[in-house]
């Protein structure tokens, strides 16, 4: 889905031609569908504020330990590596649609260029792969939990704090938490998920609010 502006909103849009059909000859799709992103982001927040609530903070912060210690000995990647992997993964995903495409009927022709793209690129993702150097970053400690609740205590009213930031000072936050949406035009339903993809050090802020341009 890629960003447009309609009607002074911000939506999600997701168009679907003829050469995708091709792709999926069983699938039910409109032509365009529209996700508004102010929609999601209101639901998103709302969960958020509600996993730093007073009843639920103290399970909170154990699972934000428990996640800091399994990244403090994951595997290093750098971000280039970490791109070219889901480069390869993203590639054998586009070949096994486009076998499927040829097994439903699809033009041979079309899907054999297609088939060809999505190996040049995986080979392109492979040979970037071997080329980068070993991430040699020191790892952090993991934050014990009463380091992660001196930090939340700090913040504030994370609620208040996350319901009134624009969503470009927002931004940040939800690529730190790894945001993905999945939507199901169907029964109108966003499905939200969190995985971050790698650790996260808080840095104080002398106002400490969500802009990390203040001073």
């Amino acid at each position: 889905m890629q960003p447009a502006t309609i009607h002074n909103h911000v939506c999600y849009r997701c168009g679907f031609n003829a050469q995708e059909q091709a792709l999926y000859p069983d699938l039910t799709h409109p032509r365009t569908v529209y996700l508004r992103e102010d929609i999601v982001c209101k639901a998103l927040d709302q969960w958020i504020a509600r996993a730093f609530a007073s009843d639920r903070l103290t399970a909170t912060i154990q699972a934000l330990a428990h996640a800091s210690a399994a990244a403090s000995t994951a595997e290093t990647r750098t971000p280039e590596q970490t791109q070219a992997r889901q480069t390869i993964k993203n590639c054998e995903r586009r070949l096994a649609r486009y076998q499927a495409a040829l097994e439903a009927g699809a033009d041979p022709t079309v899907v054999t260029r297609w088939i060809n793209d999505a190996q040049r690129d995986k080979e392109t993702a492979h040979n970037r792969l071997k080329a980068l150097p070993a991430a040699t970053r020191k790892k952090e400690p993991p934050l014990s939990a009463q380091q992660i609740r001196v930090i939340t205590e700090s913040l504030g009213e994370t609620a208040q704090r996350i319901h009134t930031a624009d969503t470009e000072q927002k931004g940040p936050l939800y690529d730190a938490l790894g945001i993905t949406i999945s939507y199901e035009h169907t029964t109108r339903t966003a499905t939200v998920r969190s995985r971050p993809s790698s650790s996260y050090r808080q840095r104080l802020c002398p106002r400490g609010d969500l802009n990390p341009h203040a001073r």
